[in-house]
């Protein structure tokens, strides 16, 4: 041990309080000393608070940097794949493919869903059937 860790552990030892064992006679007893005793005892220098709020810092950039760069490459990596790279998805739909399809290919493809469309439908005729219901009151009016 540093000489600077045993005066720090002998002025300790003189504010630990012994708890016996909850064990019993066999167990051993341990000496506890609370919080601010040992900040009190335990001052930090100038330097070392330094170290320690740099170190902080950079933890704290380092978070967000490895969370940008992780999101970096994980869009790089899509755009490649999926748009800018020689093997893309998106070359196979030229304009002279698209327009060689029919029209039920297209619909399929890029169509509005069944489900979707018979609800516009519906809307739109109950849409009709009030401008209609409205042109009827405004008449009787």
């Amino acid at each position: 041990m540093h000489s600077r860790q045993k005066r720090l552990r002998a002025s300790l030892e003189k504010q630990a309080t012994v708890h016996p064992s909850p064990f019993g006679v066999g167990g051993v007893s341990r000496s506890m000393i609370a919080l601010d005793d040992i900040v009190q005892n335990h001052p930090m220098s100038n330097a070392e608070h330094v170290v320690y709020e740099v170190h902080d810092i950079l933890k704290a950039y380092y978070k967000v940097a490895r969370k940008r760069f992780v999101d970096n490459v994980c869009m790089q990596a899509a755009d490649y794949l999926l748009v800018t790279g020689p093997n893309n998805p998106l070359k196979l739909f030229s304009p002279r493919f698209v327009s060689s399809l029919t029209d039920n290919q297209l619909e399929e493809i890029a169509g509005e869903d069944a489900g979707l469309r018979r609800r516009r439908i519906a809307l739109a005729k109950e849409v009709k059937d009030m401008e209609v219901g409205k042109k009827i009151l405004a008449g009787v009016s």
